[in-house]
């Protein structure tokens, strides 16, 4: 599937605009994440629908973005649209919080 995608710049400038998930594991969402980002491990993602809003765009992101893509293929699945890849946290240096 093809996925719009979004700098790592671009998302820190309009957090606010975006509901971002971090599909990384739980232990790496504990070690840093980015700010207003919920997590979501990309293997639990079928079971979480209901965590996740649609009345803004969803930026997904994770280590690289593989397990994002495996994210994004999953809400494609279950009928979410406009949905974004971010650069994986070790892509791209996004100042983190805890």
């Amino acid at each position: 599937m093809i996925y719009k995608l979004i700098s790592g710049n671009e998302l820190e400038k309009n957090l606010e605009n975006y509901f971002v998930i971090d599909a990384r594991t739980r232990e790496e969402f504990k070690e840093g994440h980015i700010p207003y980002a919920i997590n979501i491990p990309y293997d639990e993602v079928l079971e979480n629908l209901d965590k996740i809003k649609t009345d803004k765009p969803i930026v997904l992101y994770c280590g690289s973005t593989r397990r994002s893509e495996f994210a994004a293929d999953m809400l494609t699945h279950a009928n979410f649209s406009d949905i974004t890849i971010a650069p994986g946290v070790r892509l791209y240096d996004y100042k983190m919080t805890k």
